[in-house]
């Protein structure tokens, strides 16, 4: 698979988690359009980051980008915009213009791809007092109490959605509590894996390493995925290039300033 259709899989399936997150939540303020080559997502909540125009393509044109945040907040919902690396300096004037500032750090898009069939060795396997479980809504309460969910997260990734077809979880236990856990969620041949987190006192043990494979196993096995993608928060960057994650592109966010 050459770099260019690893990319576009991995766009492809960050607008499909935020689609599949509108849909279940189901909220009335919700709603997904394409304008030009941006695509807007507005999931329903009083948190920019899920309300986000997302500029992944790069034939999106400024006009595609204003429309499409006029469209989020005539919502009356706070917009975000995620703005792929390679687009032009036009497209990022322009959100200057209307007066979104830029975070400071872009997050890293990364692809393994293939996918190994059979990963082995002390990378993959918890430690042996860890017990990883693979499965859907029934891990739903546990996946929240060992990545720290807040309210709107706990909202947004709720029962309707833990049990979509389309969504698998992973849950590490120490002592039989949940300390690690991750999402992976399909978008036709790509598993994207989501919500990463462990508790402070179960860190720097692999453990988090070990929940992830299990998370593109649990997705690998259910849908056929042969492409992994995630997107790095700048801790988990060293851990995700061990596992064989390249970094394929990169993510600006842009948020209006807070009052």
């Amino acid at each position: 698979m050459d770099f260019d259709e690893r990319r576009r899989l991995a766009d492809e399936n960050v607008i499909a988690a935020f689609s599949l997150a509108e849909e279940r939540l189901g909220d009335p303020r919700g709603g997904s359009a394409r304008f030009g080559a941006a695509r807007a997502v507005a999931v329903g909540v009083e948190v920019a980051f899920y309300n986000p125009v997302l500029a992944l393509d790069p034939a999106t044109t400024p006009a595609d980008v204003h429309a499409a945040i006029e469209w989020v907040e005539s919502k009356g919902l706070p917009v975000s915009v995620q703005v792929r690396n390679d687009l032009g300096d036009d497209v990022r004037s322009a959100i200057d213009e209307l007066g979104l500032v830029a975070d400071e750090w872009p997050t890293p898009v990364m692809a393994l791809e293939p996918i190994p069939l059979d990963p082995s060795g002390s990378a993959v396997a918890p430690p042996a007092d860890v017990a990883i479980r693979t499965g859907g809504d029934e891990l739903l309460d546990d996946l929240h109490a060992a990545i720290g969910s807040g309210t709107t997260f706990r909202r947004i990734f709720g029962p309707t959605l833990g049990r979509d077809p389309r969504v698998r979880l992973a849950v590490a236990y120490l002592d039989d509590v949940p300390v690690s856990a991750a999402a992976a969620i399909s978008s036709r041949s790509s598993v994207g894996v989501y919500a990463v987190g462990t508790v402070e006192r179960a860190r720097r043990r692999g453990i988090g390493r070990a929940v992830t494979w299990a998370a593109i196993e649990a997705g690998r096995t259910a849908w056929g995925s042969t492409i992994a993608i995630l997107q790095s928060s700048e801790m988990g960057l060293p851990v995700y290039r061990s596992m064989g994650f390249e970094v394929i592109s990169h993510y600006t966010e842009y948020d209006r300033p807070k009052p």
